[in-house]
Order: C-alpha cells, then structure tokens, then sequence
C-alpha cells in the first residue's frame, strides 16, 4: 500500500524526483516480487481459499490491465482523490465491523452449510464463501486501481471479505495472492507501453528495494499467523488510512488542484480524530474457545 506514495513522496524530497507513472511501475514490479513471497508463505500456513481469490483474480487480471493502459492516457490526481476517499471509508467501516456476526457461527441464509477451512497450524475456519456479484465487482474496480495507481486491489478485496464474514487472516492470505497476480498484469502492461515510447524504468530502485520486500514478505506471514485478529483489524484499518491521506496529499501536489496545505492538515486531523473515536466505541471479541484465539467473531450479549 505505501510502495507508490513513497516513491511519489518521499524520493524526491531525497534527490530522486520520480515521475508518478514511474513511481508506479516501480511500485508494482517492487510489490510482484514482495507479493510472491508472501503468497509462498501464506500458502504453506495454510491461509489461502483458492476458490474465493480464483475467483476474484478472473476479475482482477483483466481490469488491471485495462488501468494499466489508462495510466498513461488519464490525469491521475482525480484517481488519487477517489482512491483516497475510498481507502478512508474503507478503514472507518473496518474498525467499526468489529462486532460482525460471521458466517462461521451459522448457516447460511439459504440453509447451506458454512465451507470449512483448517491451516498449517490446526485451527479451523468457517465461513461462507459468497462469489457473488459483489466480490466480483470489488475485484475488478479494484484491479482498474491497482493498474493505474499501483494500490487498491489487496485493500478493497481484504476489507470486502472482512465485511462479509472472511476470518482476518483468510481475507490477508487471499489478498496477497490477488495483489501478486494483478500486479504482475498491471506491470506488464506498463512495461509493454514504455517499450513503444522508450520510457525508462530506474533499476536501481528495483535492485535496493526486491531483496528487502523478499525478506519481509516471509516475515509477513508469521505475524499474521501469530497475531491476534481484533490486532490485524486495527493495524489495517490504519494503514488504510493513512494511505487515503497520503493519496489526497499526492493529489494535492497537482497544479490543476490549487489545493492550500490547510486542506491536507485538515483532512489528515479529521482521520485522526474518527479514528480515535471509532477506537473507544470498539468491543472486545469473544473467543469461540477458551483460552484460545478467535477463528471468528461475535456479538457480545447484552
């Protein structure tokens, strides 16, 4: 989520001015690397559902394509903006559904049984998949995101399966593995066009920042294993946060905007203070065993 703001924002505040649609390359072939190493990892814990990222992924390739192409054709600071609202609502939403009622500790509402799913670990799963028209369309948006702007896919997919019932680290392991192949369409894509208009890509970016995300990406996934979940929830939540202000920010940077610092400071002070307070009306979650880690989660009774 942070790869493309850095290079947009941070780089050149270093000496190395990136041009946004580099930055994005750069993001993107940085994430295929640290992707695919986090997906082998959550693979082997046991913490993909090939069906529900099969499924999204026969949306998310095709449209990252398609936003890869619009990259170089559209002005990208209105992107940002809408990025940047989506991300914010995204991470309100995702504090706030800590008290969701999963689909592991019923049947669906058609009387079918909820799927089952164990990892390396033991600890089992349940849940209903639901490949509907609504992931559907969640991928594919977020796979025209992630062409364009290097983000969004992985975002809007783990905050969807969240919202739907999908036990935290499900959702984490299936993102990564959707982010991992969009980014590699996106990229390629990219790469296509740039060797038509001899655009260069800066390797030696890409040369310092693989092996680190190769390392981290195995790291990745024992936190996620280890950690418990209402903590996964509220580390996402502001990480989608502060990449949302981080888009307004980047998009503030357009001349076409014209937009004051106070804006930015305004924006970020708002997030905060939502984010503060969505934080204190949080429940605890009550374990579905004693003594052990919540699969899922559950309304307290009154």
């Amino acid at each position: 989520m942070i790869f493309v703001p850095f290079f947009s924002i941070v780089f050149p505040l270093l000496g190395h001015r990136l041009e946004p649609v580099q930055a994005v390359e750069v993001g993107l072939l940085t994430e295929i690397f640290g992707f695919m190493s986090s997906t082998s990892a959550f693979w082997r814990a046991g913490l993909i559902d090939f069906r529900i990222s099969g499924f999204a992924l026969a949306f998310a390739v095709p449209m990252a394509v398609f936003g890869g192409y619009s990259a170089h054709l559209l002005p990208g600071y209105w992107l940002l903006v809408i990025v940047g609202v989506a991300l914010l609502v995204f991470a309100f939403l995702l504090i706030r559904e800590t008290s969701e009622i999963s689909a592991s500790t019923k049947a669906g509402k058609d009387g079918t049984q909820p799927n089952q799913h164990t990892d390396s670990r033991g600890r089992i799963y349940r849940y209903q998949r639901q490949n509907d028209r609504w992931r559907a369309g969640t991928a594919a948006i977020g796979g025209v995101f992630q062409g364009l702007v290097g983000f969004s896919a992985g975002e809007m997919s783990t905050v969807e399966q969240v919202l739907r019932g999908i036990p935290v680290r499900l959702a984490a392991g299936n993102a990564h593995l959707i982010i991992a192949a969009a980014s590699i369409s996106a990229a390629a894509t990219h790469l296509s066009i740039d060797a038509t208009t001899g655009a260069k890509i800066p390797w030696n970016i890409l040369a310092a920042s693989i092996p680190a995300v190769l390392i981290g990406g195995q790291i990745a996934s024992i936190l996620a294993g280890r950690m418990p979940q209402a903590t996964l929830k509220l580390v996402l939540s502001c990480f989608l946060a502060l990449v949302g202000v981080i888009s307004f920010y980047r998009a503030s940077l357009a001349p076409q905007l014209h937009w004051p610092g106070w804006v930015v400071l305004m924006v970020l002070a708002l997030v905060v203070i939502a984010l503060l307070w969505l934080l204190l009306q949080r429940r605890p979650e009550v374990c579905s065993r004693p003594g052990g880690e919540c699969c899922s989660t559950m309304p307290q009774e009154p």
